[in-house]
């Protein structure tokens, strides 16, 4: 008669020691799978934190390059072309001698701790004054960007319209009367303009025109953007030592081939590209050496270096942050008039 009693406690005791390892096998998985996430966190933060780490010595790595651009400046201004040829082998002297003569310094890498700053100083002529620019030479510079030609008009008069100081209104452009300026809320400025970013806010200016991107249609060529060749310093002439062949092109009247001519003959006479010799002394080097017509001798500078841009990458185990900034030279001081800095890519 006790033998069930005996047997149900039995089973039931056996029921209680499988629910308890059941729980606790269940604890085991939460407290592993607890761990698991703690641990997993732990590793995203670190690395999240070494990134930034980096991220943060590549930024002063980039600044550091910004005040070697600096001081390459200052150097140029005092540079002795007379001093023997062995100094050229030092990129110090070198750097400061292609400045002094009006060329720019590209791609320098210079290594620092387990980092490295990239290098490019170019004289601010090399790109068209935004300000200055006639409706001819907005039209060639829009057709090298590959702006889609129904638009150049519209384009030329808004930029126009934006800049001059009246309130009249150009046959395709538009005042602050314009529905365009009056949904946004705000007025065309009649003034010139001070950033080339400044630009997005004229009608008919979009990030695709300015910087680069699709076309309007998929059958379209990619928009180059005109903000490569633009800027707002300097007094309109270019610098036919460092100006590409799209700037070289926006003057009225100059031939393909003289373009080109110019572009080759940078390299000076001795022909390698990096020596003391490159670059156009004066103006009329320039045109003796080239061919070109005389009648454009107004358009050209080759020394003028009072607006300089420094472009200096910083970079730390592959990651990367960039400075771009412009500075104004006024004897031997360099003033800083424009400067962005941010994480690269």
């Amino acid at each position: 008669m006790n033998r069930p009693g005996r047997a149900w406690r039995y089973l039931h005791r056996r029921a209680r020691c499988g629910g308890a390892l059941i729980v606790a096998l269940w604890i085991i998985v939460t407290l592993s799978l607890l761990v698991g996430t703690l641990a997993f966190e732990m590793r995203i933060e670190a690395g999240i934190t070494s990134h930034y780490r980096k991220r943060a010595r590549a930024t002063w790595l980039a600044r550091a390059g910004v005040e070697h651009a600096r001081m390459l400046i200052l150097r140029s201004r005092r540079v002795d072309p007379t001093a023997p040829d062995s100094l050229d082998e030092d990129p110090l002297y070198l750097h400061a001698m292609l400045l002094s003569r009006g060329m720019g310094v590209y791609g320098a890498v210079f290594p620092l701790g387990d980092g490295v700053f990239r290098l490019d100083i170019v004289p601010e002529g090399s790109r068209r004054n935004v300000n200055r620019l006639q409706p001819i030479e907005w039209r060639e510079l829009l057709r090298q960007a590959q702006v889609p030609e129904d638009q150049w008009e519209e384009l030329i008069d808004c930029i126009g319209d934006w800049i001059d100081l009246d309130d009249n209104v150009k046959l395709n452009g538009a005042e602050s009367d314009d529905p365009f300026y009056r949904a946004r809320g705000y007025r065309v400025k009649n003034g010139p303009i001070d950033t080339i970013d400044e630009m997005l806010l004229i009608k008919g200016v979009t990030e695709e025109i300015l910087f680069g991107g699709p076309g309007p249609d998929p059958d379209s060529p990619p928009i180059l953007g005109i903000a490569r060749s633009l800027t707002t310093w300097g007094d309109g002439r270019i610098n036919a030592n460092n100006a590409p062949l799209e700037v070289l092109l926006t003057i009225p009247g100059i031939a393909e081939w003289e373009a080109n001519a110019i572009i080759e003959g940078r390299v000076g006479l001795d022909g390698v590209e990096g020596t003391r010799d490159d670059g156009y002394g004066s103006v009329d080097e320039l045109l003796s050496r080239t061919g070109v017509n005389p009648g454009l001798r107004g358009y050209f500078t080759v020394r003028d270096n009072r607006f300089v841009r420094a472009i200096s990458i910083g970079e730390v185990q592959g990651v990367r942050s960039g400075i771009w900034a412009v500075f104004q030279v006024d004897g031997g001081r360099v003033h800083t008039v424009f400067w962005r800095e941010e994480p690269m890519p």
